[in-house]
């Protein structure tokens, strides 16, 4: 999301002007997706001004929803303390909220938490492994990656060279850098 100061004007064309208003006509009607996109307007200062409070209050109206994308940017905001206080707890409740939705970039996030004890869970190597299975699964690189090379160093499970290979050759094809 922009940061306040980068130089957004308040000037908008009349097609960002009519995308605006069709979003928050949706939005208003309850359409998670539309409030998850006017959050996003909002965060980043995209057709509307700047404004982190409605960025917040939208992204927690579709996230009320189940809206994955808004647990996570709602998660990330907390995290990061933009447009909020810094708040770990929230930040995990949402990231975990996300991953059980089955987000694989939210159960990326909680097998990182696991891996590196952050925001107030303790480290559990396990619990880190079956994250990142999970986002592997689906196909993401980054948890493929990290699942290989845990696998590769035996950390959280039995070391098994094969399996490794197998997750950081399958990362690679879909794109890591680091496989």
């Amino acid at each position: 999301m922009a940061s306040e100061g980068e130089g957004h004007t308040a000037t908008f064309n009349p097609d960002q002007l009519r995308a605006e208003a069709a979003v928050r006509k949706a939005a208003k009607a309850g359409n998670a997706e539309a409030q998850f996109r006017l959050g996003v307007m909002y965060g980043n200062g995209d057709g509307v001004a700047l404004d982190h409070d409605q960025a917040r209050d939208w992204f927690e109206r579709a996230a009320s929803q189940g809206h994955e994308n808004a647990l996570i940017t709602l998660a990330w905001m907390y995290a990061n303390g933009t447009g909020v206080a810094v708040d770990e707890d929230r930040a995990r409740e949402l990231y975990l909220e996300a991953a059980r939705r089955g987000s694989a970039k939210a159960q990326y996030v909680v097998a990182t938490m696991y891996r590196f004890a952050q925001y107030g869970i303790g480290k559990d190597m396990q619990a880190a492994v079956e994250w990142y299975l999970k986002a592997a699964d689906q196909g993401m690189p980054t948890a493929q990656f990290a699942l290989g090379k845990m696998l590769m160093e035996g950390r959280g499970v039995v070391r098994d060279d094969a399996a490794a290979l197998q997750w950081l050759s399958l990362a690679h094809v879909n794109g890591s850098k680091r496989a």
